[in-house]
């Protein structure tokens, strides 16, 4: 056989050898403990005492075996003693002496020590023993694993992460009373994925390792990492556990076998949800918009068939909906805020899918919410419910929000009462909102009615306005008669009333009572009252999301006639209100306009003849100059608006000011 030949065979050798030696049982080269021997390494634990006196026997249990024990003998100087011991029909006899030999054992099981020889008042010995057992190994596998957070998802030192790593702390600890040696400590990782073995041999699906002798209260540490299995979507995580379990066994000085145990169970974690409700700016007022309805076929799903335009102010109402688990959630109801009829949604946007959500899914909404009407609006939490794989669960947003908004809020009641042929209609004006209001209230008397003279002027005698303060108008034309009164301040919380009288043969058809009123930050607005058609009430609600003011045919009340004294059995009915913008940019829109009516008030009187002068001047302006001062007119009237809101909330200073300067504007480009 050449050289070459040798060398190929030494190495196919050396590789056999090698894989065979990882088969063989894992080893260490501090496997057994130092002391071995019997006679002087057993280790003893106390197990008592007992006094035998002569010729009696006293039994005892030790280590789950009954050992019988006697005095046979003493000697004269009471130093020794003659002690048989009995085990399962077995006897042994020995002398045990006080100062030398005073020991036996059974077996290496169980050990006799002589202590003391007493004698009672009958001179009676007695063999005083204590008792030793054989001390014996007792081991403890305590496993734990490592917490981390996954995603933002906290996973507990008993959960599992799909596809994530987790690190198994193994300690084996001797909580016995003797050593053990050859201690092999086997670990099932139960179908997991072994990333860090850490001194383990991996092998069958099993980590080993031989961790050689343990003394008493010793322990030692080991640790490894694993990692869970991806989930597949549709096995329920509930079902998917993994149960890490260790078996250790070893040999004690008498070479019995000892073995024990310890696992640890892994489950998965629970889905979790973020829900989250934002308000964004709590506080607003009533501003004036207008609606343009949209054709259905350009609105989707999400989004409305109707436009707000002309709202200044608003509130944006936003739910989101975070994923914050490691699962997937499916078929969620949610139960969103419900938002209050005198909010209209003026605009939506959404994004995400609720229904299914992955694991990094997220919903939105978006709401902007446009007042109707002044008020202090609540919105509940946001709750989330499912069922995930028979497990039901579920989320709420933190808190609850609120938003106030301000403005008057105009009601107009019409009622009419009947007895016999004779009526009286009441017309009742209330500020329900925490701002004031300028009110123009206009009403018509139908021709085919006889209206009784002077009835509306003696109704404002000894009210809380005093009647000159009403600018109270009525004029005819063909007959019917139209009333109206402008110029006055309707606080917060205040409310006016007037009436008149009137008789016919018939039931009356009366149309509804028009309030026109105009509040701070240019809002204003128009509200009407309920309408009679042959004496029955007919209701109207402000809903310009549907067109404006609507009624319902089916809450027409029939007036009742009354014999003896005038009862109104009408009920009074706060109408929303709403308000709509001044100029109409669409033809097409759906636009209620406030158009403001002349009439000869204390005020209308002021404005009359500065509105004139204003008028004079501007055609002169524009006579005179012609395009190139074309601004100019529109400069003067602007002036003229300020004007007419400085005399409306009684700035007399400021507009006999602002008339000087137009005065030597006019005059300066006259001379010219």
């Amino acid at each position: 056989m050449g050289k070459t030949e040798k060398c190929i065979l030494c190495l196919l050798c050396l590789t056999a050898l090698l894989l065979f030696s990882s088969y063989l049982p894992l080893a260490s080269a501090n496997t057994e403990c130092p002391c071995g021997d019997l006679d002087d390494c057993v280790e003893w634990v106390s197990a008592g005492s007992v006094s035998v006196q002569w010729g009696q026997v006293q039994t005892v249990e030790v280590n789950g075996e009954y050992y019988t024990f006697r005095a046979d003998d003493f000697d004269k100087g009471l130093s020794a003693a003659l002690i048989s011991i009995e085990r399962d029909g077995v006897v042994r006899k020995e002398f045990l002496f006080l100062n030398d030999d005073s020991q036996l054992d059974w077996d290496h099981e169980v050990k006799v020590e002589l202590t003391n020889i007493s004698v009672d008042s009958y001179k009676t010995p007695s063999a005083n023993l204590n008792l030793f057992s054989r001390g014996r190994p007792e081991l403890e596998i305590n496993i734990n694993a490592s917490s981390e957070t996954v995603d933002g998802v906290n996973v507990t030192s008993k959960q599992y992460a799909p596809g994530e790593e987790k690190t198994v702390n193994v300690e084996v600890t001797n909580n016995g009373n003797a050593w053990i040696e050859n201690v092999m400590l086997k670990v099932d990782v139960a179908g997991m994925r072994v990333r860090s073995k850490e001194g383990f041999e991996y092998r069958d699906g099993s980590l080993k390792k031989n961790v050689g002798c343990l003394e008493a209260n010793e322990s030692i540490k080991m640790n490894f990492t694993v990692v869970a299995p991806e989930w597949d979507g549709k096995t329920s995580p509930y079902d998917i556990y993994y149960n890490i379990s260790a078996i250790t066994t070893g040999y004690d000085i008498k070479d019995d076998v000892y073995e024990f145990n310890g696992s640890l169970n892994l489950s998965c974690t629970d889905p979790g949800l973020k829900v989250t409700l934002e308000l964004v700016n709590s506080e607003i007022n009533m501003s004036s918009w207008y609606v343009k309805q949209l054709d259905k076929s350009t609105s989707s799903s999400s989004s409305l068939d109707y436009e707000i335009r002309g709202a200044d102010e608003y509130s944006l109402l936003r739910t989101r909906i975070y994923n914050m688990g490691l699962y997937a959630i499916d078929d969620m109801d949610i139960q969103f805020v419900t938002i209050p009829d005198d909010l209209a949604i003026s605009e939506i946007y959404e994004s995400g899918d609720y229904s299914t959500m992955d694991t990094d899914g997220q919903y939105y909404l978006g709401q902007k919410l446009v007042p109707i009407s002044p008020d202090k609006y609540t919105f509940d939490k946001v709750v989330v419910t499912t069922n995930f794989f028979g497990e039901n669960f579920s989320w709420m947003s933190d808190s609850v929000n609120t938003t106030t908004v301000h403005g008057p809020h105009i009601v107009v009641d019409k009622n009419l009462t009947r007895y016999d042929s004779k009526y009286t209609v009441t017309l009742d004006l209330s500020n329900d909102g925490d701002r004031a209001a300028w009110i123009k209230l206009n009403d018509t008397i139908p021709d085919d009615v006889n209206y009784v003279s002077g009835s509306l002027e003696k109704s404002l005698e000894g009210s809380d306005l005093p009647l000159s303060e009403w600018d109270l108008n009525i004029k005819v034309v063909n007959g019917t008669q139209f009333v109206s009164v402008e110029g006055v301040l309707l606080p917060p919380g205040s409310t006016l009333s007037m009436s008149y009288e009137f008789s016919a043969e018939d039931l009356p058809d009366l149309p509804a009572a028009i309030c026109e009123f105009k509040s701070l930050w240019g809002y204003k607005g128009e509200v009407q009252s309920s309408f009679y058609v042959s004496g029955a009430e007919v209701k109207q609600y402000w809903k310009p999301l549907n067109g404006g003011w609507i009624s319902n045919p089916d809450d027409a009340v029939e007036i009742a006639s009354i014999a003896v004294q005038e009862i109104n059995l009408s009920e009074n009915t706060d109408n929303e209100l709403y308000s709509v913008d001044d100029e109409l940019p669409d033809t097409s829109d759906v636009v209620l306009e406030v158009e403001q009516e002349s009439s000869p008030s204390f005020l209308s009187k002021i404005l009359s003849p500065i509105t004139s002068i204003f008028d004079k001047a501007q055609q002169f302006v524009s006579n005179t100059f012609g395009g190139l001062l074309g601004g100019i007119s529109s400069v003067l009237g602007m002036v003229e608006n300020s004007a007419v809101d400085a005399v409306e909330n009684y700035l007399y200073a400021v507009v006999i000011g602002i008339a000087l300067v137009v005065f030597l504007v006019v005059y300066t480009l006259i001379s010219k």
